[in-house]
């Protein structure tokens, strides 16, 4: 059977180290999740290592047709159900139809951290969260406060689940290779739910970060000015945002709430 192209135009470097893989699919396959989906399957490399263990509790959502076709004419993935469109246009209801599902995937790069605000979005329905990304973004995703890996995602991704760096993958496990290494990371869902506002964490988060060499005294002034009784702690004024901890800035923006 004729293999698909890779589309540079949906930024496809199809993983073809079968170890990688598998070691991939375990990560998921021991979620604990009553469901599973898969972002951009391709040519079903991962999806060899899920399907057995899931069947037709894993739905694959791939948005290139030749890689839909390829899918539906692969021996092995008979039964398998593939559903062709846009993961980041697709209704959650459909995506999400329990409160325990978990996402997989080998990402493309350009849209990977979207899929990491949509995946936020519905935190709610979604327990597991892992994946190839850019070795970049997965270890942003995982960073620590106080150091420069660390920003918005860290903080946002990291206040409703608990993140782990998994591995690095090198260039060559792919055809294409891309130009960068890869990186494979996993979250659990947070068994407490979030004290704030998901919308008012990401506004206080995305300000302190939008001027990152900036203390948080000159970086959050436009939520100081436009709530006169919101007041920055004294001991966190001279910091910059990347000093602030996940927990600290849960803290900070329930101080933003209350000053409504």
């Amino acid at each position: 059977m004729q293999k698909v192209r890779p589309k540079k135009h949906l930024g496809q470097h199809f993983l073809n180290d079968r170890e990688i893989a598998e070691k991939i699919a375990a990560l998921a396959n021991d979620c604990g999740a009553d469901r599973l989906i898969e972002i951009g399957p391709g040519m079903g490399v991962l999806t060899e290592y899920l399907f057995p263990v899931w069947k037709q509790k894993l739905l694959c959502v791939e948005i290139d047709n030749e890689s839909v076709e390829y899918l539906k004419n692969t021996p092995w993935a008979i039964g398998l159900k593939v559903e062709a469109g846009d993961f980041l246009q697709m209704k959650n209801e459909t995506l999400f139809p329990t409160n325990n599902n978990g996402v997989i995937g080998n990402y493309p790069y350009n849209i990977s951290t979207q899929i990491a605000f949509k995946v936020m979005e519905n935190t709610g329905s979604v327990s597991f969260f892992g994946g190839m990304f850019q070795m970049e973004v997965a270890k942003r995703f995982c960073a620590a406060h106080g150091n420069k890996e660390y920003g918005i995602t860290s903080v946002l991704l990291q206040s409703l689940y608990d993140c782990h760096y998994a591995f690095t993958v090198p260039e060559n496990a792919f055809n294409p290779p891309p130009k960068v290494k890869s990186g494979v990371m996993y979250c659990t869902r947070k068994e407490r739910p979030l004290p704030v506002g998901f919308k008012s964490l990401s506004t206080v988060v995305k300000t302190a970060f939008s001027q990152r060499r900036k203390t948080l005294s000159n970086a959050l002034k436009p939520l100081l000015s436009s709530r006169s009784n919101f007041v920055l702690p004294a001991e966190w004024a001279g910091k910059r945002a990347e000093q602030l901890s996940v927990q600290d800035f849960l803290h900070l923006t329930q101080l933003w709430e209350q000053a409504t």
